[in-house]
C-alpha cells in the first residue's frame, strides 16, 4: 500500500515538473526528479521575466531539496520518504499557483494599459 502511494507521488511529481518545462518521464526515480527540479530551478532563477518567475525558481529549488532528502531515505524509512515527497508536491503546487497568479497579473496589467 505504501509503495503504491510512493509510486503515485512520484508520477504526480514528474507530471508537476512537466508543467515547468521538464520532459515527461515514464518511470521516474526520486534522484532523477531532484536533478530535474534543480535544473529547472536554475533556469527560472536566472530568468529576466521578473521577480515572480525567479521566486518560482526558489520554490523549485526547495522542492529539489525535499526530493534529495527523500532519495537519501530510500529503502530505509518509507514514511520519511513519503513525507518529503509530499513536501515536494506542496512546493510544486505553490510554484504553479504563484506562476499562475503572476501570469494573471501580467494579463491584468496589459488589459489596464489598453
Amino acid at each position: 500500500m505504501v509503495a503504491v502511494r510512493r509510486n503515485d507521488l512520484l508520477a504526480e511529481l514528474a507530471g508537476g515538473l512537466v508543467f515547468f518545462g521538464a520532459d515527461p518521464v515514464e518511470d521516474p526515480g526520486v534522484g532523477e526528479l531532484a536533478d530535474t527540479a534543480t535544473l529547472l530551478a536554475v533556469e527560472y532563477q536566472a530568468s529576466a521575466r521578473g521577480q515572480a518567475v525567479r521566486h518560482v525558481g526558489d520554490l523549485l529549488d526547495a522542492a529539489a531539496d525535499e526530493l534529495r532528502v527523500a532519495d537519501r531515505f530510500r529503502g530505509t524509512l518509507l514514511p520519511q520518504v513519503i513525507r518529503h515527497l509530499r513536501r515536494a508536491r506542496v512546493l510544486l503546487l505553490k510554484a504553479r499557483g504563484y506562476l499562475g497568479a503572476a501570469a494573471d497579473g501580467e494579463h491584468g496589467r496589459a488589459a489596464a494599459s489598453r
